[in-house]
């Protein structure tokens, strides 16, 4: 026991570890013994419910990297992104600072799982202790996962030392493993839980909790990263001939530590592990919203909302596999994100038009595909739609598009209310649909200066500066008072068919193929696209006369994903992996809010945000490695 006890003290040391006073505090103060923190089944619950307590929401933006890239601004200068977008940021002054946190993560975890055992409350089942165990296995990985996300390769503890290893441990530190010595831990961990955890859960107390297809859904993501060109030879199809190797982290011997040589079999393991994850995930009963049950009819509108938005007391819809519950009123998706008119809102989560521009258009085709829309001039052009003049670069796009993005003059919240696909005017107004906070004299999103919700009615900090706002997690029947509820997927059944589609193209192109006549992909992808509204892939593009290759599937599928997933975590690490996060440099586009229209609509650089290479990889808090002899820092910091 003293063992143990000496084992936590070195891991604070060597990793920062915040103190355990957070996990302690759960506990009353008559068991705060190390002798007896297993020796009821309420003492085993605390533990394990500590160990969820550490991941972020991904809407998190101040504590979780995920949502810090180039699609959207977010309007304040205290938070994280924020600081990225200026650089101010290093190894002494991290500005997301995840890695203690997840590192007592894993400390709790590791812990949990030895000792799960001295339990013998009878109260405690067979089965829960093998629900439990699997649980602590999975969230293991999970944190390991996140951890080489952010960090790239990181030191691998795969038990608890004792004895000499324990003293040569302190003695010598603990160097960062390869990364995929760190990934095959992780995967080898969630084969683990899937075999204890159950495919899916009837019993209401375990919703939202670690389940079999939650493992196979991790294997699946990790299995799409160690092939990404980040992990995997580092070669860029955006930027072609450029060097990356300098910015592969190394350790103290200078040993690489992630994979430099091509492997075409990584994306082939890719496919393998998520068409498995599939077929697990189908047997649990996830699956995409049908039609069959949007309220609005084939407009694709009901079914892209509801994936989210549910009924307090209600399920949350069949897409989620792993999941936050309830993230309702003081959430930052709708708070922050809600027009100024609607008061008590900050109105600061904004799209760039850069993303604005990549929804797909009602055909189904990019909008630089589509005739139609490169004939529109510019945003200046303007056509009424149910008594607001609205640039006609925002009609006649698909589902999605008006899901997520608030643009101006914008005079209903369901803009699509009805309509077929196959109807390119299938945009329709509805007086019967509109936001519960509205009044008829804030019937319209009007972010112009003189606007309800522009510049000159701002408060304080808080105001649009881009002339739009993310409005993907406002659900139709919020208030200023009540924004609703909603659940937050960490994992989404939609993005195990988005995994295999992008593995599979990968892999199809490395060997020699054309993805465009693989039959398995397009069945998964247009299902995705079906559930969207809009035509699929080989469908729209044939009705357009352009033909597909590998490179255009690849534009495609990727553009896909930031649709899609917009605001869901994904968008930085898949910049990454894809070694395409130079794009988040330089000007970022918005419309000009400092004026009234028309001149509202002349597209500005609203602001040019820094960019280096050494940000593949965030940098290792310098604390830590002042603790810990054997790290090494990330190349550039």
């Amino acid at each position: 026991m003293k063992r143990i006890k000496l084992f936590i003290i070195i891991i604070i040391i060597l990793f920062g570890g915040a103190s355990c006073n957070r996990f302690l505090d759960q506990v009353p103060d008559e068991q705060l013994s190390d002798a007896i923190l297993f020796k009821s089944k309420d003492d085993v619950v605390s533990v394990l419910t500590q160990v969820y307590y550490y991941w972020y929401d991904y809407l998190e933006f101040d504590n979780y990297i995920g949502n810090a890239a180039n699609d959207m601004d977010y309007n304040w200068n205290s938070y994280g992104p924020h600081y990225k977008d200026v650089g101010n940021f290093g190894p002494g002054t991290p500005r997301w600072n995840s890695w203690s946190r997840y590192y007592e993560a894993i400390r709790i975890a590791q812990s949990f799982i030895a000792r799960l055992d001295e339990c013998k409350d009878p109260k405690l089942t067979d089965q829960e202790r093998t629900w439990w165990r699997g649980e602590a296995e999975f969230l293991l990985a999970y944190y390991y996962f996140l951890l080489l996300q952010q960090y790239g390769p990181v030191p691998k503890i795969d038990h608890i030392y004792q004895g000499d290893e324990l003293e040569s441990a302190v003695r010598a530190g603990i160097p960062r493993a390869h990364a995929d010595t760190v990934a095959d831990y992780i995967d080898r961990l969630l084969v683990s839980a899937a075999g204890k955890l159950d495919t899916v859960y009837a019993v209401p107390d375990r919703a939202g909790r670690a389940n079999a297809t939650a493992a196979w859904f991790l294997r699946s993501r990790l299995a799409l990263y160690l092939a990404s060109p980040l992990y995997n030879g580092q070669k860029s199809v955006t930027h072609p001939g450029k060097d990356y190797s300098v910015r592969v982290p190394a350790g103290k011997e200078g040993g690489k530590l992630l994979n430099t040589a091509f492997d075409a079999q990584r994306w082939k393991r890719a496919m393998d592990i998520t068409e498995e994850a599939v077929k697990i995930a189908k047997r649990g009963r996830y699956a995409l919203l049908t039609y069959d049950s949007d309220p609005n009819g084939k407009s694709g509108y009901g079914n892209c909302k509801r994936i989210f938005t549910y009924p307090r007391g209600g399920e949350p819809s069949t897409e989620m596999i792993y999941y936050k519950q309830n993230f309702g009123t003081s959430n930052f998706g709708i708070t922050h994100a809600a027009p100024l008119s609607w008061g008590g809102t900050y109105s600061g989560i904004c799209p760039t038009i850069e993303h604005v521009e990549e929804y797909f258009m009602a055909n189904g085709l990019m909008p630089g595909d589509d005739p139609a829309y490169k004939s529109i001039p510019d945003y200046k052009t303007l056509e009424t739609k149910g008594g607001s003049s609205q640039s006609k670069r925002f009609l006649r796009r698909e589902p999605r598009f008006y899901d997520n993005i608030l643009y101006p003059n914008r005079n209903k919240y369901s803009v699509r209310s009805g309509g077929s696909n196959a109807d390119p005017n299938a945009i329709t107004e509805s007086e019967s649909i509109k936001w519960s906070n509205e009044t008829d004299s804030k019937s319209w999103f009007r972010p112009f200066y003189n606007g309800f919700d522009g510049l000159g009615s701002k408060s304080g900090r808080d105001f649009c500066s881009t002339g739009f706002l993310l409005c993907k997690w406002i659900a139709p029947t919020s208030t200023a008072s009540q924004k609703g509820d909603f659940a937050t997927p960490n994992f989404r059944y939609t993005e195990l068919l988005l995994n295999y589609v992008e593995a599979a193209i990968e892999y199809c192109d490395a060997t020699g193929q054309e993805a465009v006549n693989r039959a398995e992909i397009f069945e998964k992808w247009d299902a995705v696209r079906n559930r969207a509204g809009i035509p699929g892939v080989r469908e729209a593009y044939a009705a357009a006369g352009i033909k597909l290759n590998n490179a255009k599937l690849r534009e495609l599928i990727r553009r896909e994903r930031c649709v899609e997933m917009v605001s869901e975590g994904h968008r930085y690490f898949d910049n990454r992996r894809w070694l395409d996060a130079e794009c988040e440099g330089g000007a970022k586009k918005g419309f000009d809010i400092n004026f009234n229209e028309p001149d509202f609509y002349n597209v500005v650089d609203f602001e040019v945000r820094y960019w280096d290479d050494k940000m593949y990889f965030q940098p290792i808090p310098q604390v830590e490695i002042d603790k810990n002899r054997a790290l090494t820092q990330n190349p550039g910091y």
